[in-house]
């Protein structure tokens, strides 16, 4: 079993695959649109639970990722992980980029973001660990003007 890891999802279920499919399925929300309630923040250099400069929020029903309270990237990456774990399970995500990229932040990843499955838990994480060991499904936003590499 692994931990899911958020960054910058709208909206996140999941759905269990323990069974044979159906045509019905039923899909579990992982973000329950009111707080971080079932949710571990854990940044580079700070200790697991510190929300760093407030960017996971919840604002109007959605969970956002905001860095209008950063200077610069400087290296510093976040990760949003559901303090439960899943096997065996579908992934269904909204979401959309707004605004401004962070100053700092990799040209070729402009609009960086990502879902993060089979990671690592928040506590196993080190101080100074930038990402969990995990499997990303990267999401980039691009600029608007020619094609989004990933």
């Amino acid at each position: 079993m692994k931990n899911l890891i958020l960054a910058g999802i709208l909206v996140l279920t999941v759905w269990g695959c323990n069974g044979p499919q159906s045509v019905n399925e039923d899909w579990q929300p992982l973000f329950n649109g009111e707080n971080l309630e079932g949710w571990d923040i854990k940044f580079t250099h700070s200790p697991m639970g510190v929300n760093y400069k407030n960017t996971f929020r919840v604002e109007e029903g959605l969970l956002k990722v905001r860095y209008d309270e950063w200077d610069s990237l400087n290296n510093i990456f976040g990760h949003l992980m559901t303090k439960e774990s899943y096997s065996h399970y579908k992934v269904r995500a909204e979401y959309r980029f707004v605004g401004e990229q962070v100053k700092g932040g990799a040209d070729w990843a402009y609009r960086n973001n990502g879902i993060m499955i089979h990671s690592q838990s928040a506590e196993s994480m080190r101080l100074d660990q930038d990402f969990p060991v995990s499997i990303e499904v990267q999401l980039l936003g691009g600029d608007g003007s020619g094609p989004v590499p990933t």
